[in-house]
Formats: structure tokens, sequence, C-alpha cells
């Protein structure tokens, strides 16, 4: 009987040292856990903290140069009327520049093809409308108003020919839009309407605070115009503009350095509006802002998607770039 006894005990204390070590190996493993969570949680504090203290840094960087901004931005729009002309002009004679080159030196050996050429405008296209800040479509709008208004009555608009290069420049609802609004096609022969077939701008809400934002952007007051385009995206849910007002909200904060803020806008138009012809330039952006936020590896998967999704454009080339800079 005191044979089994011992045995009984020492069983009980060979399993209550083996349930003790196992507690202390859970305890130490629970421990170690709890220490890298508070690391963990440490480095977002850390994290969070630098970024605020960037954006603030950056805010009074922007306090400091904004009347510099302003002017720059005044010049730049001077130099730009220039520009429109020139460039206006070059399209017109691209045609006709391919023809005399293929006659002199053939169309085979010529350096100067039509398709450098149309790379040229493109790239001329680019840097207007997301170096100079520029909106194209706006660009054409303005120059086809003038058109009209210069042109004979019965030949007021042509309707092919401003429909046509409004809505073949891009996929934008925003754009396709705006070129509906220049569009009048009466019958061959039928006398053109009368009065009411010209609208004052100001009949269309939508259309005049679009308008508005766009004209505090060209003046330089950043804050001002993205405040009118946010109005907008507010009050005018499911409008054709949606897409451009959302991108060139991200616009000026890009131009005020607020890159945190532009880069949302800009992910926005990539993750909603896959269609719209802003979503190359929002990509492009995207990149630009995660680089200069510090985030390379995001910035890098924005350029690859450029490069990926539209190789043959001009957003590519500059997305090439930046990779090429970053490797």
């Amino acid at each position: 009987m005191k044979m089994k006894l011992d045995k009984i005990f020492a069983v009980l204390i060979v399993f209550l040292a083996v349930a003790a070590l196992s507690g202390c190996a859970s305890k130490t493993d629970v421990e170690a856990m709890q220490s890298e969570r508070q690391q963990d949680l440490n480095r977002i504090r850390q994290l969070e903290s630098e970024l605020t203290e960037s954006r603030e840094q950056l805010k009074a960087e922007i306090e400091k140069s904004n009347d510099p901004i302003r002017a720059k931005s005044a010049d730049m729009w001077a130099e730009i009327q220039s520009l429109r002309a020139e460039f206006a002009r070059l399209r017109g004679e691209m045609d006709a520049v391919n023809i005399r080159l293929d006659r002199q030196v053939g169309a085979t050996d010529s350096p100067t093809t039509m398709d450098s050429l149309a790379n040229r405008v493109a790239e001329l296209e680019f840097a207007l409308e997301n170096q100079l800040s520029v909106d194209l479509p706006k660009v054409r709008e303005e120059r086809n108003a003038a058109l009209a208004a210069q042109a004979p009555a019965p030949m007021a608009v042509p309707a092919a020919g401003a429909a046509a290069d409004a809505a073949t420049a891009s996929d934008d609802p925003a754009d396709a839009a705006e070129a509906k609004a220049f569009e009048t096609t009466p019958p061959a022969g039928a006398q053109a309407p009368a009065a009411p077939a010209e609208q004052p701008a100001d009949t269309d809400p939508a259309k005049a605070l679009y308008d508005k934002a766009y004209a505090l952007y060209k003046e330089g007051q950043f804050e001002r115009a993205r405040s009118y385009w946010a109005e907008f995206t507010d009050t005018f849910k499911g409008h054709a503009y949606i897409p451009s007002a959302v991108f060139w909200q991200g616009q000026c904060y890009y131009q005020l350095k607020d890159y945190a803020r532009a880069v949302i806008l800009y992910e926005d138009v990539i993750e909603k509006y896959k269609k719209s012809s802003k979503f190359k330039a929002a990509l492009l952006k995207a990149g630009y802002s995660w680089q200069y936020l510090g985030k390379p590896e995001l910035a890098k998967m924005r350029f690859q998607e450029v490069v990926e999704k539209f190789p043959q454009s001009v957003e590519a080339t500059q997305a090439k770039r930046s990779l090429d800079k970053m490797k």
C-alpha cells in the first residue's frame, strides 16, 4: 500500500512540475507579445507625430510663399496665352509639314514624322494641363466660344468641327458634356435658329460654379478654388463634371504643397473614375505626392501602373523618368 502511495505522489510531483514550467513559458510568450505590440504602438505614434510636424512645416512654408506663388501664376498665365496661339498653329500645320518633309527627304528617312509631331503636341498638352495648371478642355471651350462669336450668323457654330475637337480630346464625361454645349446641327439649307439658341453661361448653376472655381485657380487662389470645387461636388452629386472637380481639388492641394490631402483626392479619382480622362494624370500625380510624403514603395506602384496601362502616353514617359531616378 505504501508503495502505491509513493508512486502516486511521484506522478503528482512530476505533473505539477510540468504544469509549472508550461505556465512559465506561456507567461513569457505573452509578455514578449505585449512588448512587441507596445513597440509597434510607439512607432505608430512617432510616425503620426512626424506627419503632423511635416504638415505644419508645409503650411508655414505655404503662408510665407503665398504672394510669390500668386504673382508667378499670373505671369505664367500671360505666357500661356501666347503658347495657346502657337499650339493651335502647330496642330493646324502638322499635315502640311509632314507632306513637305516626305517630298523632300522621303517618309522613311525623315526624322520629323506625323507621329513625332503628334508626340510633341501631346507633350505640350501634358505640360499645359499638368505642369502649368491649364485645363485644356476649358481652353478649347473658350476658343470655340470665341470662334463662334466671330463667325457670320448662319455659320455661328461649326457643329462637326468644334464638337469633335472637344469630344475626341478625352473620354472624361466632363469634357464630353462641355463639347455638347457647342453642338448645333440644323438641317442643310435651314435657317439658323433665333436668339433663344444662344443662352447665357450663368443659366447653368453647375457650370457657373465650376467656371468660378477654375477662374480662381488661374489667379493662383488655390484654397478658394478648392472650396468652390468642393461645393460643386457636394451640391451636384452625379454630375458629369464630378471627376474633373475632384481631380482639380487635388491639384489645388498639390499647388499648396499639402501632399497628404492631394493624394487622397488623386486616389479618389483612381478608385472611382477609371474611365475619366483625368485617370492617367491622377495616377502620375499620386506617384509624385507619395514621393513627397516619403512613401517610395507607393510612388513606385503608381508609376508602374501608368507605364503598364498607358505605355504610349506622355504620362508614362514622365513615370518612366521618375522610376529611373528611383533606381
